[in-house]
This record gives structure tokens, C-alpha cells and sequence, in this order.
């Protein structure tokens, strides 16, 4: 065997060539008896509570299994499990190498859920290629129904369902920026441990329950090790990623014995390949990427008063405190994990209802829920169509707008951000983004160009004006009526119609996030945000009406608005709820028009007053004011120097005690300066207008009339 410190260069299928600086350790081999110790380890330690099923899987992931064995065993009250609080509970895992196809997102990836559709969308509404969301995990309790377990479990309606979700959540987690580190994992392996809990998955339709480790730290590490893993010369990006995602989700029905076989032959072949000082490019892949370190919760301590949210609130807390603070994701998905624990911490304070939770997870709603949530008889109103579980979009916006600004929810939500995330405050409008990526789960798929242009006017304040902040209630009623109610007074109607309307033209890209930049551009007629501007479009009769046509147009399966992705626009329409002609056809809203029909008196006098600038900044300058403009720039100059002057002639005190030079330098420099003034004095008096000349505007009279 070559020589472990020798660096290692290895060429791959392309020719690229990569140096190691010594030669990879071999792959542990297979260790049946260590499993065993590690089996019978968990089963006996009183700080480890899993079901016997998920101990199985536990004692299966470890391919060191004697090592973490000795650390799983409890004896004089100690054991080697590490203790993570996380508020809620106190996870204690167990820190092992795992083999690197046992590892599973069926709990999806918090990285990529600002991108995620829906999981209750109606089958037919479905895209093949969309990131579905995954299921709401919950808590599990052991037999005896009340001590709670460290594992969780989730449901999908079958396997093909959980399936489609491991998948497109590998394929989208390699698709973001900063999430492949395959190159790394190559030279060095993963080195930063992977984090999971043990999950039992369930079928509504079909396939027996398994117990699987499950991802929820590690994700991009596991996909990208997978990733390396898989290369090979001929493959196109695109075609990676599906074999990639494939790959795990054959995983879902992979037996232990299978995992355990397949593993135990590529270690054979890549430690013959080392023993033979012939580490090919196939045989370093497999090394690098067959195990990856990982961090197992198998136990937990739970409150006294704890429930079957306990355990997933404490991994949420996980997450957040790595992926905010330290690691950060994206803006949007940092806000959806924030968003989540706002609503999880409100329902666990009885301010919200688990119909609520339902209702802002997406979850199938039963009639009875809806009902809960918005009233008798209100099933018809809001649902997508009948045939669905789904709540229509805009109404389940217009709902979670509403609960989420009670004064006393609001309160409790911006007290329970500010602890978590350790802030001094949380403004409106940042409280508002945490609402927005929430609230375009229903359509973000649908209307991926202006989705981004969205979230932005979210964070900019949304929908939440000062009184829909206030108090008020949700009127559920159709367009009409509200547009009609609203004009006679109904404060209640025209707030209901102003987040109706608002979220609608938000998601579709009609109101924006205030800039200058739009002003200046003549895009709007005057700055203002997006909640001060919805809120001064329902104060007028106009906008009561534009706001109707909005609702009757929206449409949350197809993107919409102005510019070449709208499949569809809004119509303009006159005081009197008519649809306008452009000359061309029907005018087509823009965020202008809302400006205009907000508050006409404003638009047309900064319309003006733009009109005027951008006149006055085209016309070309006459011989009088450049003349003018070249007097002011002359007389600046002058006092400037004569400013100079003074305070070189105050330094003559210092000279030549203080100072080693004159001021003014020597004589010769004196005399330059001097011939200078004496030239521009010669040319002023040559230049000197008649006495009849009236002094010119904005001219000093003194200076003017003699003593120039």
C-alpha cells in the first residue's frame, strides 16, 4: 500500500484533475455484533424513548456501530448522548457516521419552501414539475398513549405521494444558489454532520408504515454528496439532478439487509482500489461519499404540560436558530420558517385555532372547519369549487390577514418574534412579509415572475394598513355586495375588499414596493407604499369599484397583470364601475391608474410638477443664463481665493519662528500670484458694463453698482 501521506492526484472521466493532499482512510466494513451492541444499548438506556421500530432503524443507520454504541450505553446515570435545548424540549442525540442511503427528506427542505405548491391543491390543478409541500409532521405517543415519544410521524395520501416529494425536493435543493457542495465533498467528504430525527411515514392509500432517519438540517450536504456520487462524463445538469432525486427515492422502499449488502461490496471494492494504490475516479466518489457523519435525536425531554406539537416545535427551533442567526437561508424562506413558528407558538397559546393552523398549512378542511374559520353557511363562498377541500386563495389570505392583526394576536406574535430572533422591535412591515410568504403558497407556483415582485411589496407593508390593524371584522360576501356595502359605509366591507383586492394585485405585480425610482420613471405620479395606497384606493368610490373588477378577474392558476408573462390583465374602469376604452381596447390597469383613482388632486399636481421639471431640465439654455451660471460660478471662485489669501496672510506671524517657509513662498512665487490678480483686475475694469445697466437677477446691488 502506498504511503498515507503521499498526496494522490486522480483524473476523471473529463480529464479535470484533483490532488488529495493524503490518501482517503478505507471504509469501515460491515459490523453485524456492533449493531447488535448498539440495539441492545438504546433499548436499555432510560434517557432513549423510540418506539421498538424506530430503535431498529436507529441501530441501522450507524455504520460505526460499536463506537456509538458505547455512547448509547447508559450506566451510572451517564451515557454519551449530547443534550440540545431548543425550548420547548431538550433533544439528546447520538453523533455517529451514517450510511449516506439511509437518509431521507420525506420532511422536505425549510431551504426551498418559500417555493413550494400547496399540499392539498386539487389533483387537476397540479403540475407535474411543481416542489410539492410536504405534510405537517406531528409528535407520536408510546403505547400507553400519554408519554411522548423523540420521533415523529407523517402522513402522505400514498407512496407514490412521498415519493414525488423526495424527489422534486432533491432536484429543487440542487438547483439553489450555495446549496451544492459537491466539488468540496469530492477532496473532503461531508465533514459538518447532518441532522435528523427518526420518522414513521405513513399511507392513506396503500404501502405498509416504515420508520426512516429523517433530514431536517443537512439536506443540501446529503444531496450534494449524492450528487458526487452519481457524476459521470456524458450527463447534462438537468439529467443529473432526475437520476440524483431518483436515487433517494428508490431509497423510500430500500430494505436494511439490501442497504447493508450494496454498502459492504463498494467498500470492498474501493479498499481494494486503496490497497492497490489504484484510486480511480469512481473509487474516490464512493469513498467520499458512502458515509456521512450525522447527528440522531433518539431521546428528548419534554415539559410537564407538553403535547404532540412538542417535538416538532423543538426541531423547528433546531433549524431556525442555525438558518437565521448563523447559517442563513434566503430572505423568503427565513421568513416562512418565522411565519410557521409565529402560528405554532399562537395556537399553543390558545389564540388560534387548530382549524387556523389547518387553513395556513393548507390542509384539507372539512365543512365544519371552513365554518369555524368563516362562519355559517360561508362553505359555499369560499371554497376553490365544491369538489375540493381547498379554500379559495384570496379568502384564505383575506382570513389568516385578519386573525394574524388582532390587536391581541398581533401583540403576542411581534412579543414571541422579538424573543425568538432576540430583536429590539418588529416593525409592520416586516411583521407583514412574514404574512406574504405565507399567504402566496396558494398561487406562487402559478406566477413565479411576479411572486418575487410580490414578497417585496409584502415586506414593504402588504395590506396592513393602520386600520386593518385595528378593529374590524371579515365580512364574507361577494364582490358585489362588499363593493356595494362599502359604498354606504360599511368600514368592514371596504377593509374586507381592500385585502381581497390588495393581496390580488400584489401577487400579480400591480402594486409594488414604494421607490423613487417608479417616480422618477413615470411609472406612478408620487411615491407612496403599498398599504397607504390601498388604503386611499377603498376611500374612494372609484376604487370600491376598481377593486370589484380586480376580484372578478383574479385568477390563481395563471400569472397576471402587464408584461409578457400575464396570461391575463385587469380592466381599467370609470366612476362608475365601466370598463375603459384605451382606443386600442380595453384599458389595461397598471399601478398608475390606482394612483389616479386613489387620489386624483395629488396625481394631476405632481404630475404637473414633474412636467414642469423635465421641461425646464430639456430646454436648452439661453446665452443670458449661462452668462448668469458662469457669474455665479466666478464669484464662488473668487471668494474661495480670497478665503486662501486670508489665511496664508494670518500664518506671516509665524514666519520664521514657527515656520521654515514664508507662506507665500518665495519672492518669485509672491510675483506670480500678484501678476495674476493684476491680469484679472486689468480684465474686470476692460469688462465693466455701463452705469445704465440695471443689476442682473439674483446679482449682490452693492457689488453690482461699484465695487467691481
Amino acid at each position: 500500500m502506498a504511503d498515507p501521506q503521499q498526496e494522490v492526484v486522480v483524473t476523471d472521466e473529463n480529464g479535470i484533475t484533483f490532488r488529495l493532499p493524503r490518501l482517503p482512510e478505507p471504509l469501515p466494513e460491515l459490523d453485524p455484533k456492533g449493531t447488535g451492541k448498539l440495539r441492545r444499548a438504546l433499548q436499555e438506556n432510560p434517557r432513549v424513548n423510540l418506539s421498538k421500530e424506530a430503535i431498529e432503524a436507529a441501530a441501522g443507520l450507524f455504520a460505526d456501530p460499536s463506537r456509538v454504541a458505547r455512547l448509547a450505553t447508559h450506566q451510572d446515570g451517564l451515557d454519551g448522548l449530547t443534550p440540545q435545548p431548543t425550548g420547548s424540549a431538550t433533544l439528546l442525540v447520538l453523533e455517529g457516521l451514517a450510511f449516506a442511503d439511509a437518509l431521507l427528506p420525506v420532511l422536505g427542505n425549510p431551504r426551498i419552501a418559500h417555493l413550494t405548491q400547496a399540499p392539498s391543491t386539487p389533483a387537476q390543478k397540479a403540475q407535474n414539475d411543481s416542489t410539492p409541500a410536504a405534510p405537517a409532521a406531528a409528535g407520536m405517543y408510546a403505547a400507553d398513549g400519554t408519554t411522548l415519544l423523540a420521533q415523529l410521524t407523517i402522513g402522505y395520501d400514498s407512496v407514490e405521494d412521498a415519493r414525488r416529494l423526495i424527489r422534486t425536493t432533491v432536484a429543487e435543493t440542487l438547483k439553489q444558489p450555495g446549496a451544492d457542495y459537491s466539488d468540496s465533498i469530492l477532496v473532503n467528504g461531508v465533514m459538518t454532520p447532518v441532522e435528523a430525527v427518526l420518522a414513521e411515514v405513513t399511507y392513506a392509500h396503500g404501502g405498509a408504515p416504515v420508520v426512516v432517519p429523517a433530514l431536517y438540517d443537512g439536506t443540501s450536504r446529503c444531496t450534494s454528496a449524492a450528487k458526487t456520487r452519481h457524476a459521470q462524463s456524458g450527463l447534462s445538469a438537468e439529467d443529473l439532478r432526475a437520476k440524483v432525486a431518483e436515487s433517494f427515492a428508490d431509497i423510500l422502499s430500500l430494505s436494511p439487509r439490501t442497504r447493508r449488502t450494496r454498502y459492504g461490496k463498494r467498500a470492498q471494492d474501493v479498499n481494494a482500489a486503496l490497497e492497490r494504490n489504484n484510486l480511480t475516479m469512481p473509487a474516490l466518489r464512493d469513498r467520499m461519499t458512502q458515509l456521512v457523519p450525522v447527528r440522531l435525536v433518539v431521546g428528548a425531554e419534554f415539559g410537564p404540560e407538553s403535547n404532540a406539537s412538542a417535538l416538532p416545535d423543538a426541531i423547528a427551533t433546531a433549524q431556525s436558530a442555525k438558518h437565521i442567526s448563523v447559517n442563513p437561508w434566503s430572505e423568503p424562506a427565513q421568513d416562512l420558517m418565522i411565519a410557521e413558528r409565529i402560528v405554532s407558538h399562537l395556537n399553543r397559546q390558545g389564540l388560534v385555532s387548530g382549524a387556523f393552523v389547518g387553513l395556513v398549512n393548507e390542509d384539507a378542511l372539512k365543512d365544519e372547519d371552513v365554518e369555524l374559520l368563516f362562519g355559517t353557511g360561508a362553505a359555499d363562498l369560499v371554497r376553490y369549487d365544491r369538489s375540493s377541500d381547498w379554500v379559495e386563495p384570496l379568502w384564505r389570505a383575506a382570513k389568516i390577514t385578519h386573525t394574524l392583526t388582532r390587536p391581541a394576536v398581533f401583540d403576542e406574535a411581534k412579543r414571541f418574534v422579538r424573543g425568538d430572533r432576540g430583536l429590539h422591535i418588529v416593525r409592520t412591515d416586516r411583521y407583514a412579509g412574514y404574512l406574504g410568504v405565507v399567504i402566496d403558497m396558494s398561487f406562487r407556483f402559478y406566477k413565479p415572475k411576479t411572486t418575487p415582485v410580490a414578497r417585496r411589496a409584502w415586506r414593504d407593508g402588504g395590506v396592513l394598513s393602520k386600520e386593518v390593524l385595528g378593529s374590524w371584522e371579515l365580512v364574507v360576501a361577494s364582490a358585489a355586495e362588499l363593493r356595494a356595502r362599502a359604498l354606504k359605509g360599511d368600514a368592514d366591507a371596504r377593509l374586507t375588499l381592500q385585502v381581497l383586492a390588495g393581496t390580488a394585485l400584489i401577487a400579480d405585480g400591480i402594486v409594488t414596493q414604494d421607490s423613487g425610482l417608479k417616480v422618477s420613471s413615470g411609472r406612478v405620479p408620487y411615491r407612496t407604499t403599498p398599504p397607504q395606497l390601498l388604503e386611499e384606493l377603498l376611500r374612494a368610490p372609484h376604487g370600491m369599484r376598481q377593486a370589484e373588477a380586480v376580484l372578478r378577474r383574479f385568477d390563481p392558476d395563471r400569472p397576471g397583470g402587464t408584461g409578457n408573462h400575464a396570461k391575463y390583465t385587469y380592466p381599467r374602469v370609470d366612476h362608475q364601475g365601466r370598463v375603459e376604452d384605451d382606443g386600442a381596447g380595453v384599458a389595461v390597469l397598471t399601478e398608475a391608474d390606482l394612483h389616479w383613482q386613489a387620489d386624483p388632486e395629488k396625481s394631476l399636481r405632481e404630475h404637473a410638477a414633474r412636467e414642469r421639471e423635465k421641461a425646464a431640465e430639456s430646454r436648452a439654455e439661453t446665452p443670458e443664463e449661462r452668462n448668469h451660471r458662469r457669474r455665479t460660478y466666478l464669484m464662488r471662485t473668487l471668494g474661495e481665493a480670497q478665503r486662501t489669501l486670508d489665511d496664508l496672510h494670518g500664518q506671516q506671524a509665524q514666519f520664521p519662528h514657527g515656520l521654515g517657509a514664508h507662506p507665500l513662498g518665495q519672492r518669485t512665487d509672491w510675483d506670480q500670484v500678484r501678476s495674476l490678480i493684476r491680469k484679472l483686475d486689468d480684465t474686470l475694469i476692460d469688462s465693466r458694463p455701463p452705469l445704465e445697466s440695471a443689476p442682473s437677477a439674483g446679482d449682490d446691488e452693492g457689488e453690482a453698482d461699484g465695487a467691481l
